[in-house]
């Protein structure tokens, strides 16, 4: 299956990785909406996930790198992409919908542009700067007229919108600290142990041993489909990484929107508002002109009928 990925185009890639990610959101709101604690189902999650990933690299004749280089991209790469954004995520899913957070995921790309020219220390270029504006009002739109917010706290939202800050931070540092002989499958192994090795004596130390007791509920079985899941896309996330840097990584953000509002619509029964769609157009027209894909005086000719120069 891995060397098949390597001939699959980046963009497909990224699509598929968009929509494993509306699939896990919907999965997560399942067991939190039946009560399951943040670590105890992030702790499930990381179990299956790096079972999954582990006999893969085993069955292939690979073994995970233990230098110091490799140590640190497993920790900074675990914590920020996938333990961080992950506890936040079974937190706030009890409270708010799966189109809400799948809404503000799209966040993630705004944050990777801002967090990449930080740590780069480049002013952003005028057509991401416009996109980033075009973006946030995009967002804006949708929180305030696409979506019904009328039971959504707005503290909930606030604590929400650091998942995407946590993978926006995790795009940027897998971009920098990634080592350039990495296997893909060996890489996203390593950060989900890392993270597993982490999680687990928490639930001990805070009282929660039950965590890691199987049971037969839809929130297990959930649980373990989130894990699953999780394998398969950071075996994309890791191929893609290899590829391309964090700003066309975070594209994934489009796609994880769009089927995850899908989802909530059709599982859950979330109302979506008409005005969601001419939001998430705004919206998409900011990431698209961020990142290079639509350029504005184009944009301004087209509509004009004038000639770009």
């Amino acid at each position: 299956m891995v060397s098949f990925l390597r001939i699959v185009p980046a963009s497909t890639l990224i699509v598929a990785i968009g929509a494993l990610v509306g699939v896990s959101i919907t999965l997560s709101k399942i067991a939190t909406n039946a009560g399951t604690p943040a670590l105890t189902a992030l702790f499930w999650q990381l179990l299956v996930a790096t079972i999954v990933l582990m006999a893969m690299g085993l069955a292939s004749g690979k073994r995970l790198q233990l230098t110091p280089q490799y140590l640190f991209y497993y920790l900074g790469a675990g914590l920020l992409g996938i333990s961080l954004p992950g506890f936040v995520g079974y937190t706030v899913l009890g409270k708010v919908s799966v189109s809400i957070y799948s809404v503000l995921i799209t966040l993630s790309p705004i944050f990777t542009f801002i967090v990449s020219s930080v740590v780069e220390r480049k002013i952003l270029p005028l057509h991401r700067l416009l996109g980033i504006l075009v973006g946030l009002t995009g967002i804006s739109m949708i929180t305030t007229t696409g979506l019904d917010l009328a039971d959504t706290g707005f503290l909930w939202i606030g604590v929400a919108i650091l998942g995407p800050l946590f993978l926006a931070l995790g795009n940027v540092f897998r971009s920098k600290a990634y080592p350039s002989s990495g296997n893909p499958t060996m890489m996203a192994t390593g950060a989900l142990l890392s993270q597993l090795l982490l999680v687990w004596p928490v639930l001990f130390l805070i009282g929660e041993p039950s965590g890691v007791e199987p049971t037969s509920s839809p929130a297990q079985l959930a649980m373990i489909g989130v894990g699953l899941v999780t394998a398969f896309s950071y075996l994309l996330t890791f191929e893609v990484q290899s590829r391309a840097d964090g700003v066309s990584f975070a594209q994934v953000g489009y796609f994880a929107t769009l089927f995850g509002i899908a989802f909530g619509a059709l599982i859950f029964g979330e109302v979506i508002a008409p005005s969601l769609v001419f939001s998430l157009a705004i919206l998409f027209l900011g990431l698209a002109i961020s990142n290079g894909h639509l350029n504005p005086r184009q944009l301004y000719a087209r509509l004009t009928g004038e000639k770009a120069c």
